[in-house]
């Protein structure tokens, strides 16, 4: 079978020709099926920005060499293992989708170890980019709102890093649990998408960084509520990104002079202390990741005088550490998709097919997908039509 194979550390923006690290391969299909899993014929996998981190081997989590990236897939389902062979939710010939601990996605095949606590059917009318666009980003900003920071009707929920695959998610899933959402993205198509998505007030990044050439341009539209609908912000000069403006500009956002009842900070660096700012007293922290590159050290002088709570969410641990939380925040957030709250966002722009995988993953590491980019695995003509829109899809 064809896979996406990294032998060596190094850059994944490239081919191997051009000096990168990944290519595709023929290689053995994975072995058996374990009495619980499933053998799943890859559809598409999608990129989360872990996957570039563990190839530049960055990452908490260090695969043994060669390995294949990609944790979130759909596809159909070719083998039921032994237990699930005499009942349960899947069958030969579904499309279904997941996320596997450790990658493995971008590959033809791929075998899930325990198909009902990492696998779901896809709901009808849900294209398979879209499905592969879901696992890991619906299911961290679920388990960091509603099961860790509880979030619910009016609760005041700030979202950094918002234009991206995990914040996009954050978003949606805000608004779906009743909150206020003031979403923080940067350039004008990550805003328009964050507006697009339901949130009441959205903030270019470009616009929170100190300069007297920056200036703020907040144009709000009310929807009938004392929150502000939209409102926007208009880079003049690049700078250096320090978010000094943020508590400010968040106050303005919602209204009222108030701050954040709950920060969501997929970002790390500048925008995470800033953002400890824009918290109000007795608020929460949920730190998700460091899209920015940088680690930052946790003030606890702030987190003292302000009361905080700062949650880490590592959505991959619960695999090992606690299932039964990971099952059911699936169920959840799967509910959801199947009712149609949530809709995950494809960058048509940032989707390749297997053989040119690297091209998804430097729109990534470059800060140019809105939403989620997706590799195309197996079925890449239909499947790129479907993704381009030309063709509406949910089976192949």
């Amino acid at each position: 079978m064809r896979a996406l194979v990294c032998r060596e550390w190094g850059d994944p923006t490239k081919s191997r020709a051009e000096g990168g690290v990944l290519g595709v391969e023929d290689v053995p299909p994975p072995g058996r099926v374990p009495p619980r899993g499933i053998r799943v014929r890859i559809i598409c996998a999608s990129l989360n920005f872990a996957d570039c981190l563990l190839v530049r081997n960055l990452y908490q989590e260090k695969p043994a060499l060669p390995f294949t990236p990609g944790g979130e897939f759909c596809g159909a389902v070719l083998e039921l293992g032994a237990e699930l062979q005499k009942g349960g939710p899947f069958r030969v010939g579904q499309v279904v989708a997941g996320a596997v601990v450790g990658g493995g996605a971008m590959a033809e095949e791929l075998v899930v170890p325990d198909a009902s606590a990492s696998a779901f059917v896809v709901p009808a009318g849900i294209s398979p980019a879209a499905a592969s666009s879901f696992p890991i980003a619906y299911g961290t900003a679920y388990m960091a709102l509603a099961q860790r920071a509880r979030v619910g009707p009016g609760t005041r929920v700030l979202v950094l890093g918002a234009g991206g695959g995990v914040g996009l998610a954050a978003v949606q899933i805000a608004k779906a649990l009743g909150a206020v959402v003031v979403a923080v993205a940067r350039g004008a198509a990550k805003v328009e998408a964050c507006r697009a998505a339901g949130a009441d007030a959205c903030l270019d990044s470009d616009a929170l960084h100190a300069s007297s050439d920056t200036k703020h341009v907040v144009r709000h539209e009310t929807n009938g509520t004392s929150a502000p609908r939209h409102a926007s912000t208009q880079k003049k000069k690049e700078k250096k990104e320090t978010f000094e403006s943020l508590p400010s500009a968040t106050r303005a956002a919602f209204g009222e002079g108030n701050l954040a009842d709950v920060l969501f900070d997929p970002v790390g660096g500048a925008a995470f202390h800033r953002g400890l700012s824009s918290i109000r007293w007795g608020g929460q922290a949920l730190v998700i990741g460091f899209a920015s590159g940088a680690i930052p050290a946790l003030p606890l002088n702030v987190a003292l005088v302000k009361n905080i709570t700062v949650h880490g969410v590592y959505w991959g641990a619960h695999a090992a550490k606690d299932p039964g939380a990971m099952a059911r925040c699936a169920r959840e957030v799967g509910g959801l998709l199947a009712r149609g709250s949530l809709v995950p966002k494809v960058d048509v722009s940032a989707t390749a097919p297997l053989a040119r995988a690297h091209r998804a993953f430097a729109a990534l590491e470059q800060r140019r997908v809105v939403g989620k980019a997706v590799v195309v695995v197996s079925g890449e003509e239909e499947a790129m039509r479907a993704v381009r829109g030309e063709r509406s899809v949910s089976r192949l």
